[in-house]
């Protein structure tokens, strides 16, 4: 492995810490990521492929485009991006400019008007790609400080917290989109409805948010030390270290099979993030506030189901809570592709009978489509703080950031593959549900992958 300067990091499994200052500087970052995510997935990804490209089926078509592409150019790059800031050292000043290009990216989205009025779709697509990318590599380098954030700490509890934070933030966001844009007939700020004004002006309010969650990360989390290499040297070291990664992992058989494991099913996970609101919008119908609701519920059931899996996995362990999620994950998306307003997990409902006689969620599949979806999210949000606490006990501590780095890397190689198969069989198919059988494969491959990692109580020793 090439070398690079890292700050001693305490064991994971050190007694916890205190929360410090730049520990929870490091946690509040993701206060602005989760709202952004919520965001594409509930509110501008529904919007854009039911109104601007005016078909759900072709916009569920094209947000695979976009989030093919985006999975494509990050493939690409990452790997050796994160290897070159390892032999650079310090990360924040990337984290700045990196965060700048996303915000600026994010809110030009305010232009993706309907009708061709605004923004060509080519042109909205592409930002869609370059704010994926830049949200990638923000991520890549926010997962790479965990190992210094939590110095002399607990990863698992500061990921968790990150996690709670990100949720309750989104959460709050979604709240405040309803009730401020979305319900009143008359939208804060006198934003018009008819051109959209009210669902265009959200991605600015991410933006403003990911600034905000920035502020504190950039003043007063920790950071690698410099190590004052030439760029040569760097890109040197980089690339020597990408060409010794094979035999590195062989030496760390558990955790390059992890690593491969989490590369598969973070690629569905993904996935299902970006295409939940799409596929509800289109398959069921739902309004903008029927959306915004579901991604109301969707952070409720994130932090429920975060709280009680974090404790389900000191009980029982990190690779075992991991294979329940996944699993509970596959069993509800099986019935989700099978649901339909009228028809659950394939059989048909005479009548489409009524679940009570209001003005969201009357249909009795609305209520079980709605239940499959949190059931789903709430599966789903222990998966990162369960796979990096996982990580932890199959790394050396001395090499916590480096394998942390790695980590994040690995989310990235294959990004490609889960929206390049909704592409493919939604357009085969001409079905939004069937277009997520492939998501359904690679959760299955990925725990089939996790079922081979043998985890320890402590980290792997290293190889003398």
């Amino acid at each position: 492995m090439a070398s690079t300067t890292v700050p001693e990091i305490a064991p994971a499994a050190a007694a916890p810490a205190r929360l410090d200052r730049p520990g929870l500087a490091w946690a509040l970052f993701e206060g602005g990521r989760i709202p952004y995510v919520v965001m594409l997935g509930v509110v501008f990804m529904p919007y854009f492929a039911k109104t601007v490209v005016g078909d759900a089926v072709a916009g569920q078509a094209e947000v695979a485009n976009f989030a093919k592409y985006a999975g494509f150019a990050a493939a690409c790059t990452a790997p050796l991006l994160g290897a070159l800031l390892d032999q650079r050292g310090r990360r924040k000043p990337w984290i700045v400019a990196f965060m700048a290009i996303l915000v600026g990216v994010v809110a030009a989205l305010w232009f993706a008007e309907p009708g061709g009025a605004g923004l060509p779709i080519a042109v909205i697509v592409t930002l869609l790609v370059f704010g994926k990318l830049f949200y990638t590599y923000t991520e890549m380098l926010h997962n790479s400080l965990l190992a210094v954030a939590a110095s002399g700490g607990s990863m698992a509890r500061l990921s968790g917290l990150s996690i709670t934070i990100g949720s309750s933030s989104g959460f709050l966001f979604l709240i405040f989109i309803l009730l401020a844009l979305v319900r009143p007939e008359a939208p804060l700020f006198g934003l018009d409805t008819e051109s959209f004004q009210h669902l265009r002006i959200v991605p600015i309010m991410a933006a403003l948010l990911l600034v905000a969650a920035s502020v504190p990360l950039l003043l007063y989390a920790r950071d690698y030390p410099p190590t004052n290499k030439s760029w040569s040297a760097s890109f040197g070291g980089a690339f020597a270290y990408l060409g010794g990664l094979a035999r590195h992992l062989k030496a760390r058989p558990n955790a390059a099979k992890f690593l491969l494991a989490r590369m598969i099913y973070a690629d569905g996970i993904t996935a299902i993030s970006i295409f939940t609101g799409v596929l509800a919008g289109g398959v069921m119908g739902w309004s903008a506030t029927e959306l915004l609701l579901l991604g109301i519920g969707q952070l409720a059931a994130a932090a429920t189901g975060a709280f009680f899996l974090a404790r389900l996995d000191m009980r029982i362990g990190s690779k075992r809570t991991l294979q329940i999620m996944l699993s509970g994950m596959i069993v509800a998306l099986l019935v989700i592709v099978g649901t339909s307003p009228d028809t659950i997990f394939f059989v048909r409902l005479d009548g489409g009978p009524l679940a009570w006689d209001g003005p969201v969620f009357a249909r009795v599949t609305d209520i079980v489509f709605l239940a499959l979806l949190l059931t789903m999210t709430g599966l789903t949000s222990g998966t990162t703080a369960s796979s990096r606490a996982l990580l932890a006990s199959l790394s050396p501590a001395s090499e916590a950031g480096a394998y942390f780095g790695l980590y994040a890397m690995a989310g990235t190689v294959t990004a490609w593959l889960a929206p390049l198969a909704i592409g493919w069989a939604t357009a085969a198919t001409q079905s939004q549900q069937a277009g997520f059988v492939p998501v359904i494969v690679l959760l299955a491959i990925g725990l089939a992958l996790l079922s081979t990692v043998k985890p320890s109580a402590a980290p792997e020793k290293e190889n003398q």
